[in-house]
């Protein structure tokens, strides 16, 4: 694997420990709450956290609109433990992906046809995390929870 992917999947990596530190500061018994109204539930936001690795795996693999739908529907998780795992799962997943990829500047199309090469990929599923990370600690906030967490090295 070369030096770029190494730095983006430590980058990942520690991305992925922060996200299950903010959720080890959830309680269950607050999974139902929409801390910001018309927004996601807690559980809701924490469960797409958990599988973005693997559904962003199933975008570069071309899955239609159709398969995503159908992926999203078979894969909901909702205790904390399941979330926790599908995260590490869906890191392994990853890092696994990409140390088989021949040519990390090969491209891939997504159903709505955007054209990345697998790096971009790579950096396009790091910015997801973080944009999902950056809502879930807002979230642990508004839930009156003291989110003492590195979220930059």
């Amino acid at each position: 694997m070369n030096t770029y992917l190494q730095n983006t999947f430590h980058q990942i990596q520690f991305t992925i420990n922060s996200i299950k530190t903010l959720i080890e500061l959830i309680d269950e018994s607050d999974f139902q709450i929409v801390p910001i109204e018309g927004k996601r539930t807690v559980v809701d936001l924490v469960s797409h956290l958990a599988i973005i690795c693997k559904a962003d795996l199933q975008i570069i693999g071309q899955a239609s609109m159709e398969e995503m739908n159908a992926f999203y529907e078979l894969n909901t998780v909702n205790s904390k433990k399941e979330i926790l795992e599908q995260l590490n799962e869906g890191y392994e997943e990853l890092v696994c992906y990409y140390e088989s990829l021949p040519d990390a500047f090969s491209t891939a199309t997504s159903y709505w046809g955007t054209t990345y090469s697998q790096f971009e990929w790579l950096l396009e599923i790091l910015a997801h995390l973080n944009h999902h990370r950056a809502q879930l600690h807002l979230y642990t906030t508004l839930l009156g929870k003291e989110p003492v967490v590195m979220l930059f090295e």
